[in-house]
């Protein structure tokens, strides 16, 4: 009877679909993934299974500002149809979707070569940014988090602020921020020469992710 009766729970409980979801997450949660890895002979070499991870290894190289790089794909198997097809989709979308890609980085070119055992990418970036700007880049959650930062970063009088914001909500603007910095320069407690002109640049224009490149003009300091 009680064989039956833990049968009959068992039954109901596969039959309803949250308990099937509950089962989905517990599985997911429990095989973490990792991206992409140095290849062990090579540190120089990066080395990916997955789409996302071959996305990931030129997000590492972009946030590194390296000029080129190689990454060997193994085991892959093609989201589009091909290595090729899918390392130029790859590089679209780190160009034009990413927020860094999309404010650091021109173009992306690419060569596809296949081994018994991997495809071989080889990748040439081109930037707008120097290494230093890329290096420079503040990573925020929010962009209610800059006002604070340029709370420090104003007496030093900068020409630009550079922010990676990673939840840019709804309310979040070019205007808002905008804002943030007027209000971070009017609680200096110490006197800064005027601040002309604040600019305020969103890379890309959409999407929750984004990069926030403030353009800063002094005006000439006032006399003791």
């Amino acid at each position: 009877m009680r064989k039956k009766l833990l049968c009959a729970l068992l039954l109901g409980c596969f039959l309803l679909s949250g308990c099937g979801s509950m089962l989905d997450r517990s599985y997911e949660d429990s095989s973490p993934h990792i991206q992409f890895s140095d290849e062990d002979q090579d540190p120089s070499i990066l080395r990916a299974e997955t789409y996302q991870g071959l996305v990931s290894a030129l997000l590492h190289l972009v946030g590194q500002g390296e000029p080129d790089g190689i990454i060997r794909l193994y085991q892959y198997v093609s989201v589009t149809g091909s290595a090729s097809s899918d390392v130029d989709q790859a590089c679209l979308e780190v160009t034009q979707e990413d927020s860094l890609g999309a404010w650091a980085v021109d173009y992306i070119k690419y060569d596809v070569g296949q081994t018994p055992a991997y495809y071989e990418v080889n990748v040439k970036l081109a930037y707008t940014r120097s290494p230093e700007e890329i290096r420079q880049v503040i990573s925020v959650t929010g962009s209610s988090a800059i006002p604070r930062e340029l709370v420090d970063l104003l007496p030093s009088l900068p020409t630009q602020a550079i922010f990676r914001i990673s939840y840019f909500t709804a309310r979040d603007s070019a205007e808002t921020i905008r804002q943030g910095v007027l209000e971070a320069y009017a609680s200096q407690s110490l006197p800064l020469p005027p601040l002309e002109a604040v600019t305020v640049n969103l890379y890309p224009n959409q999407g929750q992710q984004r990069v926030a490149e403030i353009l800063l003009s002094w005006g000439p300091e006032e006399p003791q």
